[in-house]
């Protein structure tokens, strides 16, 4: 049994794609993820309470992947003869494009169109040709490749049919704000930009709470009371709504992926994406406040080293 939607987040639209302002990602529904998780893997109710939640929030996506554990398949279980989530998924890194997505569609229980992301921009080499097959044959609605760095972005950008992107950014993070990076995102009306790590995997959240890779804990204490003084200084209610208004305050961001472990989070997350962005001047303000952080820290896959 559906409910009714409880509110609507804001939508925004590039050509016939529609996709709301908040994405629920899902790599928390499939495995051990995040370093500030202190609730581990949700079980399949929890899941399939968090999609129902997430539907009636007016959420319009769910982000997963081949490479997420068993989030695919959870999510086909929960959702299973609904189609009022869109799904947005991604190739196995290193993986022949058909295979991975046959996987993937057979996991979800979906015979619609996915929007469909290589999920390393290395792979764009061998991959991207098999994926514009996808998308031609209407298998996809939209292609894309989840990129890590500017300068994979800057090698994407002019792929034939790209039409999304995903990329990693934060309140701390100053390596996408390169005029001219803006300025080619700016140009590309078409092309839906979704931002991850929003809560730099939850670091920003927890504050003093837990220890931050590659930095001293003086340091991390003066970046969470720095991010404090700009809450009370703008009027926002906590770091998670400063998190989401500085970067829904960029004219090139389409939306953010926040994942959760619990429905409580997605309401939380959820409200958060619908108030109103920082202006121009309010982002610079923050961006003026802030020092510059250690590239070891705003990349979680050098956490590990």
């Amino acid at each position: 049994m559906t409910h009714p939607v409880e509110s609507v987040l804001p939508i925004r639209t590039h050509g016939a794609y529609r996709q709301s302002s908040l994405v629920l990602g899902t790599a928390q529904l499939g495995m051990a993820y995040g370093i500030a998780n202190r609730a581990g893997v949700p079980d399949d109710d929890t899941v399939a309470g968090i999609l129902e939640t997430a539907r009636r929030l007016g959420v319009s996506h769910v982000d997963t992947a081949r490479a997420y554990g068993e989030s695919e398949r959870r999510i086909g279980t929960a959702l299973r003869g609904r189609d009022d989530l869109a799904v947005i998924t991604k190739i196995a890194p290193g993986g022949a494009v058909r295979e991975s997505l046959d996987r993937s569609r057979a996991a979800l229980e979906r015979r619609g169109p996915l929007t469909v992301l290589l999920h390393r921009a290395a792979d764009v080499d061998d991959g991207w040709a098999d994926l514009r097959q996808v998308l031609h044959s209407g298998e996809a609605n939209r292609i894309g490749v989840s990129v890590q760095s500017p300068a994979e972005l800057y090698r994407i950008l002019p792929l034939p049919d790209l039409g999304y992107v995903q990329l990693p950014c934060n309140v701390l993070d100053r390596r996408w704000l390169d005029p001219r990076l803006t300025e080619a995102l700016a140009a590309r009306e078409d092309l839906v930009v979704t931002v991850r790590s929003a809560y730099l995997q939850g670091l920003l959240v927890a504050g003093t709470a837990v220890t931050w890779p590659h930095l001293p804990d003086t340091e991390r204490d003066a970046v969470v009371a720095l991010l404090d003084g700009l809450v009370d200084d703008l009027g926002r209610t906590g770091r998670d709504d400063l998190c989401i208004a500085y970067l829904l305050s960029f004219p090139w961001v389409t939306s953010v992926v926040v994942g959760a472990e619990t429905e409580d989070q997605l309401r939380v997350n959820a409200d958060l994406a619908g108030r109103t962005p920082l202006t121009e001047a309010e982002r610079e303000s923050v961006l003026a406040t802030l020092p510059e952080m250690p590239a070891d820290l705003l990349d979680p896959s050098r956490w590990s080293a």
